[in-house]
């Protein structure tokens, strides 16, 4: 039987080292070998079972609450919550290497092509069966609707065919945001989400939400085009810590400015949670947001870095 130092199961599982550590401590999920040198070493069943144990608590599962059952009482578990037998490509082992990110893109343009709704949703439904909330808003949202974007420019896909597709990924998010509020957070600071007011655009701020997923964050998915009575109306139930807004237009002739919703949040807002702002906003509007201190993020990536120290 092979086995595997820890940072080498940490990638293979998914699992990150520290969450490992913990693991093992805490609830003695497993029990590693030791080497010579008193060093973790992990075997293949080791591994598996640490990321079956990621995709279940993904799945709103309680780490301890299954941490101590054996594998095949977490791969029953599994079956049951998705409705299908076990098989393990769904979840990343030493055997095989992750999705093929660029076969699956291929697959999902070719099905949307014919509207072929079955094959995009098979696609979608595998890559949440195999990949963290994280590896999906980066690796496969951002690249898949900047791609979208081109190809509409482009006149290789038409509007419809970019709706087709944004209402089925908006499906298949929603299912792990509700899967995620079924979960007991350590943490007690709350995040909203949402796009300002004639702001139809919500793919961003849903993997946005992925992000917040995978740190373990509390957050409520307000959806988009939200009037900012209305925002107001939730942040002063809610009490929130921040209100994380997604912008991919700015000043629309005829239409209330970022600064007009800001403000008019402001007036409505009895408490003072701190405004984070994400997407495609003028350089002078960010360097005027900075001086009045909204938190700005110039790409998804920048916000997985700051919510990774959150």
């Amino acid at each position: 039987m092979k086995y595997f130092n820890i940072q080498v199961a940490s990638q293979l599982s998914g699992v990150a080292s520290a969450t490992i550590r913990a693991w093992e401590k805490r609830y003695h999920a497993i029990v590693p070998e030791r080497a010579e040198n008193k060093h973790r070493l992990y075997s293949e069943t080791d591994i598996e079972k640490l990321a079956l144990l990621y995709k279940l608590t993904e799945l709103g599962q309680s780490i301890g609450k299954i941490a101590h059952l054996e594998l095949v009482e977490l791969k029953d578990i599994y079956s049951k919550l998705m409705h299908r037998p076990y098989e393990e490509q769904y979840v990343v082992t030493p055997h095989h290497d992750k999705i093929d990110v660029e076969k699956m893109m291929s697959n999902l343009f070719l099905a949307l092509a014919a509207y072929k709704i079955d094959i995009i949703s098979h696609e979608l439904d595998k890559i949440k069966s195999t990949l963290s909330p994280r590896e999906i808003c980066l690796n496969i949202l951002v690249p898949l609707f900047q791609e979208i974007g081109n190809k509409v420019s482009k006149n290789e896909i038409t509007i419809a065919q970019e709706h087709t597709l944004s209402a089925i990924v908006s499906f298949h998010m929603g299912q792990l945001i509700g899967l995620h509020y079924q979960k007991t957070l350590k943490r007690n600071e709350l995040i909203l989400i949402t796009t300002p007011e004639g702001e139809l655009h919500g793919i961003g701020i849903l993997a946005a939400s992925l992000l917040c997923i995978h740190y373990g964050i509390k957050f409520i998915y307000l959806g988009p085009n939200l009037p900012a009575e209305s925002l107001a109306q939730a942040a002063n139930a809610l009490n929130p810590k921040a209100i994380l807004l997604g912008i991919t237009k700015y000043d629309v002739p005829g239409q209330p400015t970022l600064s007009d919703y800001l403000l008019k949040l402001k007036s409505y807002l009895t408490s003072s949670p701190e405004l984070w702002l994400g997407g495609n906003v003028k350089a002078h509007a960010k360097s005027e947001m900075e001086k009045k201190r909204i938190q700005f993020f110039t790409s998804l990536q920048a916000l997985d870095t700051f919510l990774g120290k959150f």
